[in-house]
């Protein structure tokens, strides 16, 4: 921001701090000059999302950028007469003023704005104009697989966009016009050329987020039923040390009230499946929302292409000896716009790819326990064989084929999940050396 438009002539806009009714809205004024085009849209949609009353003074922005502007509830003040930027300034002011604004914020359209910081910041000026709090870096960064989000991915960004360095969308082959709506906020947008998978998606942006540098690294859905106002509990045990991998629960706290029955039970399911393939206690284990230290990017590997990521993601961190943490999120299903996979599906895939994992990472548990319980059976049955041809002097040849057939396929089951849960003894003993 130029120095003449941040400390020139505030004297002519002070005032008694007392005689300004707090209560009264807090305006943001823009100069919206051509260098800051391109974030001046999302600075006006996050203002005017968060209460505040925005006054923009063109300053060479195209005709096109002026009437998306126009679009908004924001309050263009046409520029005539401004020979400088001191007098765009006064001209925002006047118009604030003459408005009923309780004081305002001014900036210029590429600035970062603190936004949860200028109603204190104008309250509590002894001046009536104030340049607005400017956001630092937060060393956070942001990344949204999406497929067919175009009604939510919009505002998921913006409102992703206070509170972290960059936001990045994966437009997983999309047929409407997600993409175009996300390169509109300013997010960076990586586009597959075809759907492949949410799995797929990650998979892409872990490799981004490896060559970032980030200090966090959060992953949120795009259809808005996420609110990124929870991003920085979410990722605070990150930048606390405390965590590797952080689970934003919709169940902790006596949350997830919205949630509806059927979504719920099918969760439970879930849950219970990714248990027996991680060993790990989470309340909501297939929740979309989480943050990852740079360890864990570095370290976490995604074969899945399809929704089963969540629970894969939890049993490497788990493999991996890192440690994971829930923390209490809001979520909406009211007012959001339908489900972009099949829920029945998506509960059937995942629940293949969980058993599957069950099978690998656990042989003896898959097959040796049912082998043990079908050897019982066949051997229980085989005694009533036996019983019956003892006081009746007769063989029941079915019953006695069903025996042996429980019985030989139990002991196999029993020895395959003994040489399976060797053998993957023995490569997790190699991997670890």
């Amino acid at each position: 921001m130029s120095e003449s438009f941040t400390n020139t002539n505030r004297a002519e806009f002070a005032e008694d701090d007392h005689e300004r009714v707090r209560s009264e809205p807090v305006a943001i004024g823009v100069l919206a000059t051509e260098d800051g085009e391109n974030n001046l849209h999302r600075t006006v949609l996050q203002s005017i999302r968060d209460g505040f009353a925005v006054f923009i003074v063109p300053w060479g922005i195209s005709a096109d950028t002026e009437a998306a502007i126009d679009q908004t509830d924001a309050t263009i003040v046409e520029p005539a007469d401004c020979g400088s930027v001191d007098d765009a300034r006064e001209r925002l002011v006047e118009a604030a003023r003459t408005a009923g604004a309780g004081g305002i914020a001014l900036c210029e359209a590429g600035d970062e704005i603190d936004l949860d910081s200028c109603h204190e910041a104008v309250h509590s000026a002894p001046e009536y104009a104030i340049s607005a709090p400017i956001r630092g870096e937060t060393g956070r960064l942001v990344g949204i697989p999406a497929y067919n989000e175009s009604v939510g991915i919009g505002s998921t960004i913006i409102a992703a966009q206070e509170y972290a360095d960059e936001v990045v969308v994966v437009d997983d082959g999309s047929a409407d016009n997600t993409a175009a709506i996300a390169r509109n906020t300013d997010a960076t947008v990586i586009e597959h050329a075809e759907n492949k998978g949410k799995g797929s998606a990650l998979y892409t942006f872990f490799e981004y987020a490896r060559a970032a540098d980030a200090d966090s690294v959060i992953v949120l859905d795009g259809d808005g039923q996420h609110v990124p106002h929870d991003i920085p509990k979410v990722t605070e045990p990150i930048e606390e040390g405390e965590a590797d991998l952080v689970v934003g629960s919709r169940y902790l706290e006596g949350s997830g009230g919205e949630t509806p029955f059927y979504r719920r039970f099918g969760q439970q399911f879930l849950d219970v499946l990714t248990f027996g393939s991680s060993g790990t206690h989470l309340s909501d284990t297939q929740s979309g929302f989480r943050a990852f230290s740079p360890k864990a990017v570095d370290t976490l590997s995604i074969r899945t292409d399809g929704m089963g990521v969540e629970s894969e993601l939890i049993g490497t961190a788990m493999d991996a000896d890192m440690r994971i943490e829930e923390v209490p999120i809001d979520v909406r299903y009211e007012g959001i716009d339908g489900q972009t996979y099949n829920p029945i599906r998506h509960g059937l895939g995942v629940a293949t790819y969980l058993v599957q994992l069950i099978r690998d990472r656990h042989p003896l548990l898959f097959f040796g326990v049912p082998g043990l319980v079908l050897t019982l059976a066949g051997l229980a049955l085989g005694v009533d064989v036996a019983a019956t041809y003892n006081a009746q002097g007769a063989i029941a040849p079915g019953r006695t084929l069903v025996a042996l057939f429980l019985t030989i396929v139990g002991v196999l089951g029993v020895f395959c999940g003994l040489i399976l849960n060797r053998m993957s003894t023995m490569l997790a003993e190699l991997r670890s050396e």
